[in-house]
């Protein structure tokens, strides 16, 4: 008996800088980068306020510069990568109702989050039959060569993809699908 064919199709894809899951990576190094800019600030204010000539009052400025600009910098990207991940919830969810028809596969925010961060595939029942599967697939940048300096960050792209698999019985309206899902101009090819 022939082994299933599987077919994948790109729903979306996003690179770590749009979307990281992890907002607070770089925390120790914008808290470098503030303390820096606060001990400037800082000395240019003793020349205006002498209670901060105190090596106290000048490392207790400096600390909560930045502390409070660090937090503010954490909390804005992980404002912003929640709404990316609310705007990529909905393109994924509008995928699902066109090949499955019922909302009970949709997913939540905090569910994608859940299938991005730990991988793995949800199976996806169309009219009572499985075969299909959204998965999410990482790819990471190429590496340098020996003689290139190395990058400071490595970009990530994650692909989600929709599986199709024919079940081991086969039948007709599957076939159909199938057939639906390869030919259909609203997805790009992806390789399987």
């Amino acid at each position: 008996m022939p082994t299933p064919r599987t077919q994948s199709r790109e729903v979306c894809s996003f690179t770590s800088r749009q979307w990281s899951g992890r907002p607070a990576d770089g925390a120790g190094a914008a808290f470098g980068g503030f303390s820096v800019i606060g001990f400037v600030i800082c000395l240019l204010l003793m020349t205006f306020t002498p209670a901060l000539r105190d090596v106290g009052a000048t490392m207790m400025f400096v600390a909560g510069f930045a502390t409070l600009f660090t937090v503010l910098a954490i909390v804005g990207r992980k404002t912003s990568e929640r709404a990316f991940l609310q705007r990529l919830t909905g393109t994924v969810n509008e995928v699902i109702l066109e090949l499955t028809a019922g909302r009970t596969s949709q997913l939540s925010p905090d569910g994608l989050r859940s299938l991005l961060v730990e991988g793995g595939s949800l199976p996806l029942l169309v009219n009572g039959v499985s075969g299909l599967h959204l998965k999410a697939v990482r790819q990471a940048s190429p590496k340098p060569k020996q003689n290139a300096k190395p990058k400071a960050e490595v970009v990530t792209t994650t692909r989600i993809v929709i599986t199709a698999t024919p079940p081991d019985y086969g039948i007709h309206s599957f076939d159909r699908l199938l057939e639906t899902v390869t030919t259909d101009p609203g997805f790009n090819s992806a390789a399987s």
